[in-house]
Order: C-alpha cells, then sequence, then structure tokens
C-alpha cells in the first residue's frame, strides 16, 4: 500500500508541476533574454509596428503620446539583475533616487519621431510624486529633453492601483485637450480602460505591476 501511494504521490506531483524548472535556471533564462539581443528585437518590432499605426492615424488637433517610465522609457535592468531579479523597496527606493535608468533605444526611436513631428510628450508613472525631481533628472540624462507633462503618482494615494491611477490621469489630459494618439508602456496597467489611443505593449519578463 505503501509503494501505491508513492507512485501515486510522484504522478501527483508530475501532474501538477509540467515543464517547471529550478528558480536559478529561469533568472538565466531571463538574463539571456535581456542580454544576447533577443530583447531589442521583440522591441523593435513592436515600436515598427506601432509606428506605422501612428504614422496612419488620423489627423488631430494637439496630438499626444502617453508614456510610462520604468521598463519602458528608461532600463532598470541593471539594478533587477544586482538583487538577483527580486525586488527590495529599500534598495528600489534609492535606485530611483539616483537617476541611473537607462534609455531604451527602441523607445527613444519612437519618441524622437514624435518629437520631430510636434507630438506632445506625456510621462505618466507610478513612480511617486516624491520622486519627481529624480524622474525628470534620468529623463533628461538620457535623451528624453521634451517633456510636456510628466505626472507621478499622488503621495496621498499610495495603495491606488496603477491601471486606476494611469487611466484617470489620461481622462484628466483629454479633458484638458489632449488628443490621445497612442499610450506606450510594458504593462497591462499602463494600457488599460480608455483613453489610450493605439496600445503599445513593450516587453517585460521581470515583473508585473497592477
Amino acid at each position: 500500500m505503501k509503494k501505491l501511494l508513492i507512485v501515486v504521490s510522484i504522478i501527483y506531483i508530475s501532474a501538477c508541476s509540467p515543464g517547471l524548472k529550478n528558480l536559478q535556471l529561469y533568472k538565466e533564462d531571463i538574463q539571456k533574454y535581456y542580454e544576447s539581443g533577443m530583447y531589442g528585437l521583440e522591441a523593435r518590432e513592436i515600436v515598427e509596428d506601432a509606428l506605422e499605426e501612428i504614422k496612419n492615424a488620423p489627423s488631430v488637433l494637439n496630438p499626444a503620446v502617453v508614456f510610462d517610465v520604468d521598463e519602458t522609457t528608461l532600463s532598470n535592468y541593471k539594478h533587477i539583475k544586482a538583487i538577483s531579479f527580486g525586488y527590495l523597496p529599500v534598495h528600489w527606493e534609492k535606485w530611483l533616487d539616483e537617476s541611473k535608468g537607462e534609455a531604451i533605444l527602441q523607445t527613444k526611436y519612437l519618441y524622437d519621431y514624435l518629437v520631430d513631428h510636434n507630438y506632445k510628450i506625456i510621462f505618466i508613472t507610478a513612480r511617486s510624486e516624491s520622486q519627481y525631481e529624480s524622474t525628470y533628472k534620468n529623463l533628461i540624462d538620457e535623451g528624453y529633453t521634451k517633456i510636456d507633462t510628466l505626472i507621478c503618482k499622488p503621495l496621498k494615494y499610495p495603495k491606488l492601483p496603477s491601471a486606476v491611477f494611469k487611466e484617470r490621469e489620461r481622462k484628466n489630459l483629454t479633458e484638458a485637450g489632449f488628443n490621445i494618439v497612442a499610450c506606450v508602456g510594458d504593462q497591462e496597467s499602463d494600457l488599460f480602460g480608455e483613453y489610450t489611443g493605439i496600445k503599445v505593449k513593450l516587453p517585460n519578463y521581470m515583473y508585473i505591476v497592477d
């Protein structure tokens, strides 16, 4: 009977964990993806498709494109890799304060086109408004020198889901007269809801934000 139970247990475990492997191997896969050029190729294809859609979109007055910041315009890969693809709030806050994020070249390519064609450039980030200055500096330092609006999450709403916060801000912008042609982000929460225009979803295999 014990042997039968062992066999049944092995079968049950195998059935419940198909294809699973050690966590370290997943981390190695992510590192390979980001460092071998695969991320760049995937992001470039997405951006080129988005650019064609934007070029073919109807002309509007006061056109604007909304960008997320983390893993959309600025990469935090170096920091995330340094802490073994985890999340340590104190270290994360310190990293943001140091303005060390690096421009994502594929997004920068799209950004440059939009700037050259007189689109309003809006950044909406779930970073706290206490990090407004360091975020603004980081964007400027990395070549995002035209910033029409940078919106950070208010301190009074620390638990407000990013998806709700960002949709609310896009609604406010629309009511203020901006015509949002496209919205660029790496999270579904960046693109959730209305007032997005063309949705441009960049890859992020490191974390998920609500």
